[in-house]
């Protein structure tokens, strides 16, 4: 049988253990009994590994010993004949029994012993050294995903689970060497350090081989040790750095990333314990990052592991052995890297280096100033990450704050033109390539590494757009959503950049041209184009300078009238030409083809150009005016009116293109006018587009920069005679509250369905829903919870694609998290609440401590309404349900207000809201539905910013209501508050 297997049987079993003296119960039972030997025989076939005949053997052993138990239990039992696989193992007990019984009653149950018995191996033994056996399969895809089994298994159970398994890393793909070394990392967390170094010593014999499989997963095992085992450190990582080093050198780039990846969790430790090999390595890093490029796997890995080596400042002294002036251009490529991951650590990388030096860091900055300039801004217009964008806007602060004043003016100088220009960018055009400063990575020629297959060695250029060209294939909507937030982050650089450039430190009387005289005749010289997105791009950076830097006379000398001109003017802006054109050439045509059935109406239109309202006209009264005056064939007439509503398609597109590009630039106009502090006399122009965007505007981002803007303007007027902020804030609070399903009316505090719901079938949701909501009956809180509920459960077919988080998402507020379902006819209502809560608790942040007092309406809007209609010492439902819905509505409104405001207040005024809470609870017996839902609503917000004095009213007079069985308004009441 040796010659079987293929090995010595001797280290398997040996003669003992295939020595078998039949029992007595076989002999009487007279069933046929195989010897061990046969058993294991029987079980081998042909192909089986080592470890699949060990198994066998152990099952045959297993299946003698149950054929002798089962032997010795038929001399004992009586079965009377009944067949032996039917039988059951049973014992005798005693049944518990009544006192007075005189009768003792046994019964049998199923015995489990033999059970308990045989378990003596580990449950998961069996199925784990499948797993090891599928290791070896020539399948990467069984290879990968028993070593995931493995993995998962073992995290969980690895300390009552067996010995592992040796296994041989042989040459597969990664995905499978990735796996199997995390499940030795979770194996190696369970052992003792001696095994743990006898580990590693197998893995770094690997490191030693050819083949760059073999050193990649022994350097993906040593990875995950030192990740694991930081309790054995200080002996592990002496141990395994030189190898690790080498492998940062290795000619193949898979093994320098694991390399290099492996050191990222242990760098403070590598920085503690071998601070005399740092050097080597920050240089090895250095040199490393002139072989990358964006196809090379260890990129994202070499530039995490120099950017936390970098944060240490002791690494900073004593390893730089180049000047920062060579080094640091070899981070410019990794700033436009396709990988995500890569960008933010080469931010990160080069806020380190900036944020770690002193002030004499101008030595090494200053040659290089205008080139990272120019880098640093044209990645952050084709970026479209918010996280980096966030960080981009630290590191640029910090690179001005780091260099000299006069060195940062003499190298943007010259650019700003540029950039400008960068930030304009229409969003469907591709940037010119001769506008971006080229990225010179230097290639070299690889040996002894290998070729990814399909791996292209020729780089193919590509177009680049605003916000990255990865987003432009986007929906219009999340494309003018991300286009719109690297403008804004594009003007916040720019904003502090003119901050330097309007420095009186390099604007000396003296000089024959001044930097910031130049600056305004820049921008003015774009305020005065007929393009749209240059008055907007000005203006925000007008608005970013303005918050950074209160007073520069020339700068808004020269821009402020221009910005109260823009104000008034409505153009056509180039933004719009073609789709003006095309409307200009369908308007003729239609005219013709009207001219054609002889219907003349050149005597009342301008057949030259044609303004929006003129071609609407023309597609509306007038051609319906001269067709209903002719008697037509109804065969030309229905090819006319083919062609009116093609133009009218053309109309309408061009007039809603034109209405979002004028109330843009009127808005953001009105927001440099008002950074500036410069307010005219009179602020209708200045107020109606701000209101126009937080009521209309549809981007999110436009929408809370108007709020923003908004705030200010009060802050500004708190002084002003006569002042607009009463009428300002009534408009807020309400636009906030014409959502009537988020606010609900008191008449009808449901909203009915619209058609679209109804066409689908009213009779079914009406099975579904158990609970119904009148004007002073029902709990809306329940009814809506079970609209969602049913919603989900009725839908058929696939799911829905979510609507994006920046169109639907409420700001937060304690109405947020409503689950409505939205059709287009609710959508204006969704975004004129949306920009007024914005505008809401923007305006409350801003006040902070003072709002209550400097914004006396807002707190009457608030708490008004409350104070006046609640007598919470005598409470009278019947008296106020007779003063009628208008009071009761009015509240409603109060307590949106007082909900979405509340949330955003500064502690100094939660005193003042707890002094409200009576009133609060009182309109939880409200006899209004509406009214009992907002106060319920209002309550949760006042749960969180003061939750003991909540709590304590609530538990003291409202949850005794849950009992009051006579009033249904008070249960309703305390349930909506509690839910």
């Amino acid at each position: 049988m040796g010659e079987a297997i293929g090995m010595s049987t001797e280290e398997l079993f040996n003669d003992e253990d295939l020595d078998y003296t039949p029992t007595s119960a076989a002999l009487v039972n007279k069933q046929p009994t195989l010897q061990a030997a046969e058993l294991i025989d029987s079980e081998f076939r042909t192909g089986m590994s080592n470890r699949q005949k060990n198994k066998a053997k152990r099952m045959a052993k297993l299946f003698a010993k149950q054929r002798s138990r089962d032997a010795e239990r038929a001399l004992n039992d009586s079965t009377d004949g009944e067949p032996e696989e039917k039988r059951r193992k049973i014992s005798n007990v005693v049944i518990n029994q009544s006192a007075v019984d005189s009768k003792v009653l046994i019964d049998n149950i199923p015995d489990s012993s033999p059970l308990i018995e045989e378990t003596n191996e580990w449950p998961l033994e069996s199925f784990c050294e499948e797993l090891c056996n599928d290791l070896f399969n020539p399948s990467w895809e069984v290879r990968h995903g028993a070593g995931t089994g493995l993995r998962e298994i073992l995290k969980a159970h690895g300390k009552s689970g067996g010995k592992m398994g040796d296994s041989t890393l042989e040459e597969v793909v990664a995905p499978v060497r990735e796996t199997c070394a995390q499940t030795l990392g979770v194996v190696l967390k369970h052992m003792n350090e001696t095994g743990v170094h006898k580990t590693v010593d197998v893995l770094l014999k690997l490191l030693t081989q050819e083949q760059w499989e073999v050193r990649h997963g022994g350097l993906l095992g040593i990875k995950y040790a030192l990740a694991v085992r930081q309790d054995v450190i200080n002996t592990l990582l002496p141990k395994v750095l030189t190898r690790i080093i080498e492998g940062l050198q290795d000619l193949d780039d898979d093994v320098r990333a694991v390399a290099a990846a492996s050191l990222v969790p242990v760098v403070e430790s590598l920085v503690d314990l071998q601070t005399q090999k740092v050097p080597f390595i920050i240089n090895t890093l250095w040199d490393a990052l002139l072989e990358l490029d964006d196809l090379t796997a260890s990129t994202n890995s070499i530039m995490t592991l120099l950017s936390s080596l970098l944060t240490y400042p002791q690494v900073q002294q004593c390893s730089i052995q180049q000047s920062l002036t060579v080094l640091v251009p070899r981070v410019w490529p990794f700033l436009h890297h396709t990988i995500s991951s890569v960008r933010r650590a080469a931010l990160e990388t080069l806020f380190t280096l900036l944020s770690t030096q002193d002030q004499n860091s101008s030595s090494w900055l200053t040659p290089i100033l205008p080139d990272m300039l120019r880098h640093i801004f044209q990645f952050c217009v084709l970026e479209s990450s918010q996280e980096i964008l966030d960080l981009i806007h630290k590191v640029w602060m910090e690179l001005l704050s780091k260099a000299s004043v006069q060195y940062v003016v003499a190298a943007a100088c010259p650019w700003m033109g540029a950039w400008l220009c960068l930030m304009m960018q229409p969003s469907h055009l591709p940037i010119d390539l001769n506008m971006l400063l080229e990225v010179k990575a230097r290639a070299k020629e690889k040996t002894g590494g290998k070729v990814r297959q399909g791996q292209s060695q020729n780089k193919e250029v590509l177009q680049e757009y605003i916000a990255g060209a990865d987003t432009i294939m986007e929906d219009p909507t999340t494309r003018d959503f991300v286009v719109m937030r690297a403008r804004m982050m594009a003007a916040k650089l720019l904003g502090a950049l003119c901050c330097c450039i309007c420095d009186p430190s390099v604007n000396v009387v003296t000089q024959e041209i001044k930097p910031a005289e130049s600056l305004g005749q820049l921008l003015l010289f774009h305020l005065n184009s007929k393009s749209a997105l240059q008055r907007i791009s000005v203006a925000l950076v007008i608005c970013e300078w303005a918050a950074l830097q209160k007073e520069c006379r020339a700068v808004t000398l020269a821009v402020q009238p221009r910005l109260l001109d823009i104000l008034s003017e409505h153009l056509y802006y180039d933004e719009i030409a073609v789709p003006f054109t095309r409307m200009q050439n369908e308007c003729k045509q239609l005219i013709s083809s009207l001219a054609d059935a002889h219907i003349e109406v050149g005597n009342r239109v301008n057949n030259n150009v044609f303004t929006i309202d003129q071609a609407h006209d023309l597609v509306t009264t007038v051609f319906n005016e001269v067709t209903s005056s002719f008697s037509l064939n109804p065969q030309v007439l229905q090819q006319l009116d083919s062609k009116r509503q093609q133009v009218q398609m053309t109309v309408t597109e061009t007039n809603q293109e034109w209405q979002v590009l004028q109330l843009r630039v009127h808005t953001f106009a009105a927001c440099a006018v008002v950074s500036l502090q410069q307010l005219p006399e009179k602020l209708n122009p200045i107020i109606k587009p701000l209101m126009e965007t937080i009521k209309k505007e549809e981007n999110t981002l436009v929408q809370n920069y108007a709020a923003q803007c908004m705030a200010k303007l009060l802050q500004q007027c708190t002084t002003r005679t006569p002042c607009p902020n009463s009428k300002i804030i009534k408009n807020l609070c309400s636009s906030l509250c014409v959502d009537p399903y988020l606010t609900p009316s008191v008449t009808c505090p449901v909203p009915a369905q619209s058609g679209q719901e109804n066409s689908k079938g009213s009779n079914s949701e009406k099975d579904g829903m158990h609970h119904t909501v009148t004007k002073h009956r029902g709990i809306i809180t329940l009814y809506r919870h079970q609209k969602a509920a049913f919603a989900i459960t009725s839908r058929r077919g696939p799911t829905p694609k979510a609507v994006k988080a920046q169109i639907a998402d409420l700001p937060a507020g304690g109405s947020g998290n409503l689950l409505v379902e939205l059709d287009e006819a609710q959508k204006p209502y969704l975004v004129q609440r949306r920009g007024a809560e914005f505008a809401l608790t923007t305006i409350v942040k801003h006040f902070g401590g003072e709002m209550a007092v400097k914004l006396p309406h807002l707190w009457d809007a608030m708490v008004g309404p409350l104070r006046n209609t609640i007598d919470i010492h005598n409470f009278d439902g019947k008296s106020l349900l007779e003063k009628g819905d208008g009071p009761a509505q009015e509240l409603v409104n109060s307590l949106q207000v007082f909900e979405t405001a509340a949330v955003s207040m500064d502690s100094e005024l939660h005193p003042l809201l707890v002094l409200h809470l009576p009133h609060l609870y009182m309109c939880l017996q409200y006899p209004s539905t509406a009214v009992r839902h907002m106060a319920a609503r209002c309550v949760g917000v006042m749960s969180k910013i003061a939750t003991m004095e909540t709590m304590n009213i609530f538990l003291e007079k409202v949850l005794p209501w849950l009992g009051a069985i006579d009033d249904n308004i008070k249960q309703e009441g305390a349930i909506e508050a509690l839910a």
